[in-house]
């Protein structure tokens, strides 16, 4: 048993070894540390060969054999960590070369270094020869000090410029190097003292944790590393120990106890154990952990909360700036800022920033860079010096360009945010004000908020284009609505022109007719400049009404974007009914205003609420005249009413008419775009009521109700909030 697990341990060591040579067959650090585990692969071979051979000279030959790998692993690993920091220390490799070289010579000349086996229960070990085996161990734990101590001072006490990811690093072979000093446990049988020597796993995971070290880059917090790793010895060596400790120390108490079937007891528990043991690990590991991470978990809660109420935010500016605000904020960040792709200038422009002034960022990044390429290649946040690593590794003009940009963008972390497979836009984040690294968990919480962000800008713009459609929407209506007004502004339009053509003229023929007698007397002479000054009176009060028309139509046809301010409903009302006579017939209806004057007012967009209040009126006109025309009665007088009467903040506004009315069939489809109960589509297109709502309840907060009668008439009633200084 014991070689067969020497030879999956060396194996299992090589391939690892040989992965990270493999990945970068170039780099120094990588070649250190293929032979450093090479070296522990043939240590574990062929003192794994041994155990499968009876004859006694044979196992020794071959121990001498692993001895030699045993005699390079702290040479090798001293290389390994001195081209790690990037040091340099020929004096010290070179004595540990040659001593290293003098301790193999002894090793092979006879039994200077190994002088026979010992048998013990479990097995076959070399023997130590005294004195020289005793200094190899000397030399092999001298070689170990010097590298922990080495390590631990860039860990924990050197001042030195290191980047947080090269530190925590650092930390890491640190972690190994304690691990593979618990191996030293393997030289106590050399020495007669009967121990089982499983110092070989902790070499096992030494190697395993400089392998993540070297080929991860995300890497978890150094403390939750120990913590996990304490954790799970402490329950272990219970869940394991506990079932031995009955098999041996208590054999003789359960014999008394059990008889025959002693065995059961520490069967039963160790089952026990075996089930509970990953359930207490994991209770463990989550309360140990939740203490030990309680920032880190506190902002990344309050960044998954954030993230879910995000797709409320209509405003696309608002929600931009909320969003670096929350990044910056929950997790003490330096700056963050946000890019959003510009679909008129096909870039991404910077929208909003937070801990540094918008002119302290680029202001744009090329939609066909190669960062924005490298963005949308790997979809996944991108980490500044993981990108700086990869380019020391492997070095490339891709990492090189892309190191380069997010060096320019003042970039630790970007969070690509896509929707569907859009890159629509990127997070840039700076340095924690804590100087701690990016966790692997930070990164995750970031792709679940790049997700919500995602949706929360695609809603945001949604929204801000639906605001324009219906902008345009609005002033189609409009222009549809003036359309119907043709015939009554080109008739009164045509009238004032007829009337400056006829007064003109007769200006013109006066004046030729007194100018032909120029011997006409001073009286007469003035009698012509009365005549021509009345006709050029009249001309200047048809100009004006012209002008009159002309501005009202202008008034009404303009989209309304002077802003929200006290809005008069007596001035609204007037308004609203100039721009109708140019439809309507004033002789043919009577609009009645039952209302005070003093306190009908109200905060809106005046240009809005008059297209509100003209669409009301000329519905009201339609349904009269269709009523007048269906009906025929004699004495039918078309009637508006209008009343307000104000309800705490509000202003309730009244229109009642008494025309054709609705019928009940239709009533539910009357603020339905395009819906229309006139005679005749060329009198309406159906957008009137809709237009209404959404001036009302959208922009202004208010009401719109309507209640109608067929062949009674109809109520409309609508709430605005009232004007405060």
């Amino acid at each position: 048993m014991q070689g067969v697990s020497l030879l999956l341990a060396a194996v299992y060591i090589f391939i690892f070894s040989l992965i990270v040579f493999l990945k970068n067959k170039s780099s120094v650090v990588n070649i250190a540390f293929f032979w450093f585990g090479f070296s522990i692969f043939l240590w574990l071979l062929f003192f794994g060969l041994a155990c499968f051979f009876q004859s006694v000279e044979l196992k020794l030959y071959l121990f001498k054999v692993g001895y030699i790998g045993i005699v390079f692993i702290p040479v090798a690993f001293n290389i390994f960590v001195l081209k790690f920091l990037n040091k340099r220390n020929p004096l010290l490799v070179g004595i540990s070369f040659v001593l290293a070289i003098a301790f193999i010579v002894l090793n092979s000349s006879g039994n200077l270094f190994i002088n026979g086996v010992y048998k013990y229960n479990w097995g076959y070990y070399p023997k130590a020869a005294f004195p020289c085996h005793f200094l190899f161990l000397f030399f092999f734990l001298s070689l170990f000090t010097y590298a922990i101590v080495k390590l631990g001072i860039y860990s924990f006490i050197s001042k030195e410029n290191i980047s947080a990811l090269q530190r925590a690093k650092i930390k890491y072979i640190f972690l190994g190097c304690l691990f593979g000093v618990m191996g030293v446990i393997d030289y106590f049988p050399n020495y007669g003292i009967n121990v089982y020597p499983f110092g070989f796993i902790f070499m096992i995971a030494y190697p395993l944790i400089l392998v993540y070290a070297i080929v991860k880059y995300r890497l978890l917090d150094i403390s939750l590393v120990f913590t996990r790793t304490g954790i799970f010895i402490f329950v272990y060596s219970f869940v394991l120990g506990l079932p031995f400790a009955m098999g041996l120390g208590w054999k003789q108490y359960l014999i008394s106890w059990l008889a025959e079937w002693w065995w059961l007891a520490p069967l039963i528990s160790s089952t026990i154990l075996a089930t509970a043991g990953p359930f207490i690990y994991l209770f463990i590991q989550n309360k140990a952990e939740n203490r030990l991470l309680k920032d880190q978990k506190r902002y990344q809660a309050t960044l998954k909360q954030a993230s879910s109420g995000m797709t409320r935010i209509k405003d696309l500016k608002k929600l931009l700036n909320l969003i670096v605000y929350i990044l910056s904020r929950t997790i003490n960040l330096e700056h963050a800022c946000i890019y959003l792709y510009d679909f008129n200038k096909g870039d991404y422009l910077l929208k909003a920033a937070r801990g540094k002034s918008l002119n302290s960022f680029n202001v744009i990044v090329k939609k066909h860079s190669n960062f924005i390429r490298y963005v949308e290649k790997v979809k996944v946040p991108i980490v500044y010096e993981e990108i700086k690593q990869k380019m020391q590794d492997y070095g490339g003009q891709e990492y090189k360009e892309v190191e380069e940009a997010l060096r320019d963008l003042q970039a630790e972390v970007v969070v690509p945010i896509f929707t569907e497979k859009k890159l629509i836009a990127m997070g840039v984040l700076g340095k924690k004000k804590s100087r701690d690294m990016y966790s692997q968990d930070d990164l995750a919480v970031f792709v679940i908020l790049a997700n919500q962000v995602a949706l929360a800008i695609e809603n945001a713009q949604f929204y801000e284009e639906s605001k324009k459609t219906q902008a345009q929407l609005f002033q189609a209506e409009k222009m549809a609505t003036i359309g119907t007004m043709a015939d009554g502004l080109s008739h009164q339009i045509n009238n004032r022109l007829h009337a400056l053509g006829f007064i003109a003229g007769d200006a013109l023929d006066s004046i030729k007719l007194k100018a032909q007698d120029a011997n006409k007397s001073s009286a007469e002479i003035k009698n012509l400049l009365c005549d021509v000054t009345g006709a050029l009176l009249k001309i200047q009060e048809n100009v004006r009404q012209g002008g009159e028309i002309v501005q009202g139509l202008l008034r009404y046809t303009r989209k309304g974007e002077e802003g929200f301010g006290k809005v008069d409903f007596d001035n609204l009302v007037d308004a609203s009914i100039e721009m109708a006579q140019f439809k309507i017939k004033k002789d043919q209806l009577v609009i009645v205003k039952d209302y005070d004057k003093k306190i009908s007012v109200v905060n809106g967009n005046f240009t809005q609420l008059q297209e509100v209040m003209f669409n009301i009126i000329d519905n009201a006109y339609d349904a009269i005249m269709q009523r007048k025309t269906e009906k025929k009665e004699k004495d039918y007088k078309g009637k508006i009413q209008i009343s307000t009467r104000k309800i705490g903040s509000l202003l309730e506004i009244s229109i009642l008419d008494n025309g054709i009315g609705i019928k009940e069939e239709d009533q539910n489809k009357l603020f339905t775009p395009f819906f229309t109960t006139k005679l005749s589509s060329r009198k309406g297109t159906g957008l009137g009521l809709y237009v209404i709502r959404k001036i009302i309840e959208d922009n202004h907060g208010g009401k719109v109700f309507m209640s109608s009668e067929y062949m009674i008439g109809t109520l409309t009633i609508i709430k605005l909030p009232v004007f405060n200084k």
